[in-house]
């Protein structure tokens, strides 16, 4: 862990300060002493400001890259000549050494919910960085393992380990994005496009390893009778998930919207099936949080006995209520989901490893659940959903003033702004001066006027047209009413255009608009057509709505 780099680096200088053996690291009174005290004196993190002057050094994710670079340098130029380090070093920077030590040889996996021992390529990876040609002549590798482990890494000097495929388990999401794509149309398709894939080489080569008998391969030698029944498995599973029409007989293979949507955001079908039997038209904030909570994404992730008591603690703190017990793996997700929003610190490396995972995956979970409501035509969750993603995409609440998505607002200008009970429309009509005296801070007056003026707003009017008793025709005109910034903005803006009925209940149109940079300052006209209910309604809504923060 990157805690442990610092620990272990302090470790070995007080090792050597101890048995006086400093000067094997780092000669007293030296250029090297001299630039190591002046490189010491500006790195910004204080474990590498400490450690520096020794001769060691500390890399990893969570240090400046300009520490890092630092220490890279040193490291490269033999003036730091110990340096302790998380796995990434030796996967992403090319930094060779003489000797390379292992310590310990197991990491926590989220996807797994549990400790893993490294793969063998993992190992080799990191061995390979010992005695480089080029750089050395002979190289050092130590491993600090557990002795059950002794034998299986002793095996890797020895004898190469076989990789083998790991298709089976994912087949059913691979093939619903085949179908998806207009590759596959029949299960005979898909048992063709299976050959080329490496699960059948494997299958091939190691028959017994993937349950197949000598018998079975002598009797069909390629095996299209297995390769059938692994996709007709696969159909079957998304055809009660609702990804794709499966016919039995003819062997027909049909998307669906769900198993586009899932194909898009490359969301597993047993997560598809969990939204599918829970969404309704309305759902409170609760219920949605609890769903993505039930993402089969995370059923690896368990609750473990030490992290009960920092679990309780965050649940206290979240603004959301959790139903659940704090037993049960999906109040974890939904607690640790709510804290990554609320910018809360967490203690337990474990439980930082899980919300890492979370974090990955929540923003696409969100959008896929958005774009299910979005199909549907459900108005009331819609706009719930989409809330949702925002906060999940700007670490922010919707209690909160939105000027919070600006880095440069410092927090006690927005803990100020909080307090006052104002509605967010009424920031537009406000001038630099009252803004400044809003905060008590006449001089923050020019900059929130210029942060309000950044938010997206757009002026619209609209042309309405029937054509047959059925069917309106809509003319949109969209006028740009805000300041496009690309530092904040990026090159275009997605907005979404909904029509509503009269109730707010269904959505009868729904058109995605990208409005991009260089013409931010331009008319827009959008025409499209909606339905007419009958009985006739008295009006319909148009909304235009942010699909991205801020």
């Amino acid at each position: 862990s990157r805690a442990e780099t610092a620990k272990t680096a302090m470790a070995l200088r007080d090792l050597a300060i101890e048995n006086d053996t400093v000067g094997s690291f780092i000669v007293p009174e030296s250029a090297t002493a001299e630039i190591l005290k002046e490189e010491g004196e500006h790195a910004s993190n204080a474990d590498l400001k400490e450690l520096l002057e020794y001769g060691f050094g500390i890399h990893h994710a969570g240090m400046t890259r300009a520490d890092r670079n630092t220490v890279e340098e040193l490291f490269e130029n033999k003036h730091v000549q110990v340096l302790c380090s998380t796995a990434t070093l030796a996967w992403g920077v090319n930094l060779p050494a003489h000797t390379v030590i292992i310590k310990g040889t197991q990491m926590y996996m989220p996807e797994k919910g549990k400790w893993v021992e490294l793969s063998p390529l993992d190992i080799m990876q990191m061995l390979g960085r010992a005695g480089r040609p080029g750089y050395d002549t002979e190289g050092e590798g130590i491993i600090i393992t557990q002795h059950s482990e002794l034998q299986y890494y002793l095996s890797l000097m020895n004898q190469q380990l076989p990789v083998e495929s790991q298709l089976v388990s994912k087949l059913p999401d691979m093939l619903n994005a085949e179908v998806v794509l207009g590759g596959v149309g029949t299960i005979q398709d898909a048992a063709e496009w299976l050959s080329y894939s490496y699960l059948h080489v494997r299958m091939l080569q190691n028959p017994e390893t993937y349950n197949l008998s000598a018998a079975e391969v002598a009797d069909d030698p390629e095996i299209m009778q297995r390769r059938l029944d692994l996709c007709h498995t696969a159909a079957l599973a998304l055809d009660k998930a609702k990804l794709c029409k499966y016919d039995r007989k003819s062997g027909v293979l049909q998307a669906t919207t769900l198993g586009r949507v899932a194909s898009h955001y490359y969301v597993g079908y047993e997560s598809i099936a969990t939204y599918n039997e829970y969404l309704k038209p309305t759902m409170s904030d609760i219920e949605l949080f609890r769903l993505f909570s039930l993402s089969k994404e995370f059923k690896f992730i368990h609750v473990r006995e030490e992290e009960k008591l920092e679990l309780a603690k965050l649940a206290a703190r979240v603004p959301i209520p959790v139903k659940e017990g704090l037993s049960e793996p999906s109040a974890k997700v939904n607690v640790l989901l709510q804290a990554y929003i609320s910018n809360l610190k967490l203690e337990g490396f474990a439980l930082v490893a899980d919300l890492t995972f979370i974090r990955q995956s929540a923003a696409r979970l969100m959008r896929c659940l958005l774009d299910i409501a979005l199909k549907r035509g459900w108005a009331s969750l819609v706009e719930k959903a989409l809330h949702l993603c925002k906060m999940v995409e700007r670490k922010m609440w919707r209690s909160q003033s939105p000027l919070r998505q600006f880095s440069k607002l410092p927090d006690r200008i927005a803990l100020l702004l909080e307090r006052k009970d104002i509605p967010w429309e009424r920031y537009y009509d406000l001038k630099p001066a009252d803004l400044g005296e809003l905060v008590k801070l006449p001089k923050m007056g020019k900059p929130l006027h210029a942060f309000v003026r950044k938010f997206p707003r757009l002026e619209l009017s609209a042309h309405v047209q029937p054509i047959t008793r059925s069917l309106l025709k809509v003319e949109l005109t969209i006028t740009p009413d805000f300041e496009f910034d690309v530092k904040v903005h990026d090159y275009s803006l997605l907005f979404h255009i909904m029509v509503e009925d009269v109730d707010g209940e269904q959505i009868l149109h729904h058109e995605p608009f990208m409005l991009k940079e260089r013409y931010a300052t331009e008319e827009h006209v959008i025409n499209f057509n909606v339905p007419m209910q009958d009985p006739l309604p008295p009006q319909y809504f148009v909304r235009v709505v942010s699909g991205a923060a801020p």
